[in-house]
């Protein structure tokens, strides 16, 4: 069941800092640094570590290397995540700023979907740079399309949980029926041999794994999401 975050990250959560802090975000520090989430105060390592909180594995599945905030998007198409333009809980909604791709104009802005109102209007849990607060949420209305925006920013649209995918996410240490079938098809493409079809992710299947998305122009990452397996089936 989907829960709301509506308050500040307990200090020490894991998803809001780095290894160096014990935790488990890969996202740049937050500026000014946070003393309990050293990942707040900064809209990219809040969006990425409450993408995966929800989540809730542990570590890092998506968004491992946090883009500029308007390339979330693009990162998460890249990755396997379905995106829309409607909101759904759990999302992150993304922004462009400026004319350009680059961030010279402005890196954009992201936010997370946490409820969704009976009028259209949605809650968000967002972070920034340079903010004196680093926790708050927004109440945010579609308006015309920019989502309560400043004229500066680009609505480009929801990237969506990975259960919206439709695909398991397989990762190291999984074992079962949906590894097998991976690896079948592992082994299809020539990157495993028939008697390593054994039904456990372990570190020939993820070396086979790996090549295969280097080789394909996926996401490195060592995880079979839908983008991966959608590749291994063709």
């Amino acid at each position: 069941m989907f829960t709301p975050r509506l308050t500040k990250p307990e200090k020490g959560n894991p998803y809001y800092n780095t290894a160096a802090a014990g935790g488990c975000s890969t996202a740049i520090i937050g500026n000014p640094t946070d003393p309990g989430c050293n990942v707040l105060a900064n809209c990219v390592g809040y969006a990425a570590g409450r993408f995966n909180e929800i989540i809730g594995k542990g570590k890092f599945l998506y968004f491992q290397y946090p883009p500029n905030a308007e390339d979330f998007y693009d990162t998460g198409i890249r990755q396997g995540l379905n995106v829309g333009l409607t909101p759904k809980l759990g999302a992150i909604i993304v922004w462009a700023k400026g004319k350009t791709a680059a961030p010279a104009d402005g890196a954009g802005h992201v936010a997370v979907v946490e409820q969704i109102n009976a009028d259209g209007s949605i809650v968000t849990s967002e972070s920034g740079y340079g903010c004196a607060n680093p926790f708050w949420t927004s109440v945010r209305k579609k308006g015309t399309g920019n989502w309560s925006a400043g004229p500066e920013y680009r609505f480009l649209g929801f990237v969506y949980q990975p259960e919206e995918a439709g695909e398991p996410l397989l990762k190291k240490g999984d074992s079962g029926e949906a590894v097998r079938k991976m690896q079948e098809l592992l082994c299809a493409h020539g990157y495993l041999r028939k008697n390593e079809i054994d039904g456990i992710f372990g570190t020939i299947t993820l070396g086979a794994l790996l090549a295969f998305q280097f080789e394909n122009g996926l996401a490195v990452d060592g995880i079979c999401g839908p983008a991966t397996m959608a590749a291994l089936k063709r």
